[in-house]
């Protein structure tokens, strides 16, 4: 698949996961966005996540940068481990930028959790919009970026003290500050087969080795 030569060096980047015998296990960051999107279609929660939106979102995240994603394993750039084994690093402050993870699996597994339980609204608003389409998309993308869809009907204070109904401007719950400007027309671009050819929900398992699924 065709791509700005940035963004296919990144979907394509191989990343290591070691369990204790050699070789490590090996995949590309592609791999690892299908198995969130696999997760979505696993869960109880309505809707799901198309493979497309996860990449986009890394890459924002990253810079388009494989050893940015390495170098901390938290893809997403959240601020909060949530449970799974991560920590904060020291003298650095910057919200997102400041937590790190112990190793890929915990850090795509926190993402995957957080990103499914605790914002709802992408899910809705992809499965509402139209999955496969370009309309689900630019839905499921607006809502990452302003934190609600005005279809979503369940709450969620996942990974939070808080709770939210993520389904009006006054009830939403931001990922990132600065929201996700151009996120939809990236993914988009004819230019960029390599993201929007995976505009669609990964319903089987990618097989990664060492990852489980996530128990809702």
């Amino acid at each position: 698949m065709a791509c700005a030569s940035n963004i296919n060096t990144f979907v394509n980047y191989s990343v290591s996961y070691y369990t204790g015998t050699l070789p490590p296990n090996t995949y590309t960051v592609t791999d690892l966005a299908k198995w969130v999107s696999y997760q979505s279609y696993l869960s109880p929660y309505y809707g799901a996540i198309p493979v497309s939106l996860i990449l986009g979102q890394w890459g924002f995240e990253m810079g388009w940068s494989g050893s940015e994603l390495t170098a901390r394993y938290n893809p997403g750039n959240q601020d909060s481990a949530c449970g799974y084994s991560g920590s904060y690093i020291s003298g650095v402050t910057t919200p997102g930028k400041r937590l790190q993870f112990s190793n890929i699996k915990e850090g795509v597994t926190a993402y995957a959790n957080l990103l499914i339980a605790g914002y709802k609204c992408v899910a809705t608003a992809y499965s509402t919009g139209g999955i496969g389409t370009g309309t689900g998309l630019s839905r499921a993308c607006d809502a990452l970026s302003k934190g609600y869809d005005s279809a979503q009907a369940e709450s969620s204070s996942y990974c939070s003290s808080s709770s939210y109904a993520e389904n009006s401007s006054s009830t939403k719950r931001i990922w990132a500050t600065a929201g996700y400007s151009g996120l939809y027309s990236t993914i988009s671009s004819t230019n960029n087969t390599c993201l929007n050819g995976f505009n669609y929900i990964q319903s089987t398992n990618p097989g990664l080795t060492g990852f489980s699924n996530i128990v809702w």
